[in-house]
Parts: C-alpha cells; structure tokens; sequence
C-alpha cells in the first residue's frame, strides 16, 4: 500500500482503498511546507478544501496529540464528515474522512508516514525544480528575445539618430526659409495697412458721396412731387375751361374752333399722364406709397378694366382674348394698383402692335402659391440689349424724337416697383421684330373677396 501510496499514477486509487480498509470513506494525507512552515496537502490529494480555518485547527490538534477526532467540512458535502486523524511526527499526518476511529489498529500507519512525507517532499522538490527549470528555461528564451529585440532597436535607433540629423538639416533650412517669409509678410503687411488705410478713407469718401446722392434724391423727389402739384392744378383748371368752351357756356363754337378745343383736351390729358407718372414714381421713391393688400379675383380685375382698353383696341384694329387657367383665382395685391400695373401692360401692348397684330391676356398658377399674369402682344419686340435696362425710370425702347409711342419711360418702373411692393415681380421675355411678353406674378390666397 505505501509503494501505491508513493506512485502519483496510482495514489487516488491507494488513498480510496486505504480509506475502504480502515473503514471510511476517503483520506488525506498532509506535509509540511519547509519554505513556509505551514501543513498543506500532499501531491495528488485535493488541494483546496472548504472553511480552510477548521482544517488548520484540526491539523494544529493532531499534531499537538499525535491522534484527533472531529467533523471536518467536504467539498460537495452539505454537512461535514466525522474525521479521525493521526500524525508520525511534527512534519506529516493523514486524516481518514468518513470514520471517527478507524476499524483496525494503525500503528503501523503512523510509523510509515514519515517515510511517505519524505517520498512526497521529493516528488514537490522534483516538481518545484521542474518548475524552476521550465521558469529558467523559459527566462533564458525570453532574455534571448529580448537581446534580438535590443540589437534590432540598436540599428533601429541608429537609423532615426540619421534620419534626426536629415530632418534637422532640413528643419533648418525651412527655418531660414520661414524667416525670409515672415520678413516678406511683414512687408506685405505694412502694404496692406496702407492700402487698407486708403480704402477706409475711399469707404468713407462714398459714403458721404452715398449721403449727398441720397438727399439730392430725396430733394429731387420732393420737388418733383411739390412740382407735380402744381402742375395739376393749372392743367385741371384748363381741362375744365375746356369742358365749359364744349359745352358752349360762353358762347356758340365754329368747327375750327372745337377742332382746336379737342387739341387742348388732348394736349392736357397727355400732359396730366405725364405728370401723374411723375408723381408717381416720386411717391415710390419716397416711401409714400400705402399698400392695401387683400384678396383680389384676376378675373374681376380684367374685367373692370375692359371698358377703358377696349376703345384702344378698336382704334388700332386689334385682336384681344383673355383666357385663365382657373377664373376663381385670386391674388394677395391692392385692387387699384393691381389694376394700374395692368393697364399700363396693356396700354404698352395696344401702343408698339402694329395695327391687325393682337393681345392675349393669360393666367396660369406657376407653382402651389404664385400666380402669373402673362400680357403677350406681336408687336415690334424689345431689343436684347434692353431687356435688362427695360424697367430702369426714364429708359424707353425708341429714344428717338420721332418715335410712334409717347410717354416719358416711367411706366414699367412704376408697375415693377408697384407689383414688388405688394410682393410680387414684374419680368419679361421678347423676341425683337416678333412680340413681347410681360409676367406680373403674385402670391395666391385661399380667400375670396
């Protein structure tokens, strides 16, 4: 049994068997450690065991009285095992689990420990220096290891201490580059001040030339209001001097005579519009136009204004259609001012078509919220080059003294800046020699009139 006890391949086996014999269960056999002084299991026995302090007490016993009963907790055991121990000297005992005396005499148990802690503290020391061994073993490969990774971060340490010296080389030659640029910044800076300086006082210089423009304007508009004032006065007093010489108030009139009447009715109305354009445009300039916006029906605004364009259009033997997309559709826009932008597009269509040309009217919804007014004629077109200039005050497409159309140039500026005000635009597209098309757009609204 002690040759059993003594072969590791064998020993778990011997130690059940034992254990059987002298009527328990299992055993453990225990040997002092002589680096720590302390009793632990022997090799092939477990080597952990549960409430470490009752063990050591137990063992601490044995040892003081060379045998020792008890109970000892087990692993997997819900309550712990009685427990007879027994000792051969002060570096070796055996605990027999599962008995609390063993069955037969064991004497000779307590003589062959001795001789099985020294076989068990042999086998440990075989061990422990196998350990040390693989441990040295082991250091000696990873101090080789390290002596490769050392010489090959020599060289590579060597390498970068070159590639340093290039890169300082380099270094300083981009310094001394550097200086050269911080010295020709500097200069550049002190341009830039200069000319910084100098736009200051140019920026300063436009704006009190901004200034003086804005009140000359402001006093020219002034005037031209003051002007047009009075300037309606006198011309409405003669349209009505007019009125009361038609209606023979002062006496019977021959034909020369109304012939020359109508010339002056005509002469003051067409200097009346002329005047009113003015005021107009001075009104807008000024910021004293009122917007009434409400919702308005394009179909209502057109056809209000048919009596006053159709004696044009019969004069000049043109065609007119109207055709809407959706005649329930209206526009945010002031009535009045709605109805003089296109009046004034229409009159413009109706003066440069040529007589048998015509003049369409048409309406489509651009997107979900605009709407536009398209007045088309074939009339003689607008130059190019005009286009963009078009709406600018006082620019017309024919500045000749004997052009066919009369006006002053203000009518489109008037209507764009009227149609902007209520938040919309005026544009337009032309073919020269083949006709013009003016778009006023505007917001759409839900809301009926």
């Amino acid at each position: 049994m002690a040759v059993r006890l003594a072969d590791p391949a064998d020993r778990a086996a011997a130690a059940t068997d034992l254990a059987r014999a002298l009527g328990g269960e299992t055993l453990i056999v225990f040997v002092r450690d002589p680096e720590v002084g302390v009793m632990l299991s022997a090799p092939g026995f477990p080597q952990t065991l549960p409430n470490g302090r009752a063990w050591r007490a137990f063992l601490k016993e044995c040892l003081a009285r060379g045998t020792h009963r008890g109970e000892l907790p087990v692993t997997l055991r819900a309550a712990p095992l009685p427990a007879f121990g027994i000792c051969g000297n002060d570096d070796c005992a055996l605990v027999l689990l599962g008995a609390s005396a063993p069955a037969t005499d064991v004497a000779w148990l307590g003589m062959l420990l001795p001789a099985l802690a020294a076989a068990f503290r042999g086998e440990y020391a075989a061990r422990l220096a196998s350990v040390r061994l693989n441990a040295a073993q082991e250091s000696a490969h990873r101090a080789e290891q390290l002596a490769t990774a050392l010489s090959g971060m020599r060289q590579d340490i060597q390498v970068a201490l070159i590639e340093a010296q290039m890169v300082r080389a380099e270094l300083e030659e981009a310094n001394l580059q550097l200086q050269d640029q911080a010295t020709e910044m500097e200069a550049q800076a002190s341009e830039l001040e200069m000319q910084a300086e100098e736009l200051y006082k140019t920026n300063t210089e436009l704006e009190r030339a901004r200034q003086v423009a804005e009140d000359a304007n402001r006093a020219k508009s002034e005037f031209l209001a003051t002007m047009s004032h009075e300037l309606r006065t006198p011309l409405n007093a003669i349209s009505g001097h007019v009125q009361l010489l038609e209606l023979g108030i002062y006496g019977p009139l021959n034909e020369q005579q109304l012939t020359a009447l109508l010339r002056v009715d005509r002469s003051q109305r067409h200097l009346l519009g002329l005047i009113n354009d003015i005021l107009n445009l001075a009104r807008i300039e000024a910021g004293r136009v009122d917007y009434h916006i409400a919702p308005v029906a394009i179909a209502d605004a057109l056809a209000d204004m048919a009596p006053m364009i159709e004696p044009q259009l019969a004069a000049r033997d043109l065609r007119y259609t109207v055709a809407l997309a959706d005649p329930k559709l209206c526009v945010d826009a002031d009535r009045e001012k709605l109805q003089q932008v296109l009046l004034n597009l229409l009159s413009n269509a109706v003066k440069f078509t040529a007589p048998g040309g015509s003049v369409s009217v048409t309406c489509t919804q651009e997107v979900s919220s605009v709407a536009a007014i398209h007045v088309t004629d074939t009339g003689r077109g607008i130059p190019s080059e005009k286009l963009e200039s078009i709406f600018e005050p006082f620019v017309q497409v024919d500045s000749s003294h004997g052009r066919e159309g009369q006006g002053t140039g203000l009518g489109l500026a008037i209507s764009r800046d009227l149609a902007r005000g209520m938040g919309g635009d005026l544009a337009v597209t032309s073919t020269f020699g083949v006709g013009s098309t003016f778009t006023l757009s505007l917001r759409t609204t839900a809301s009926t009139p």
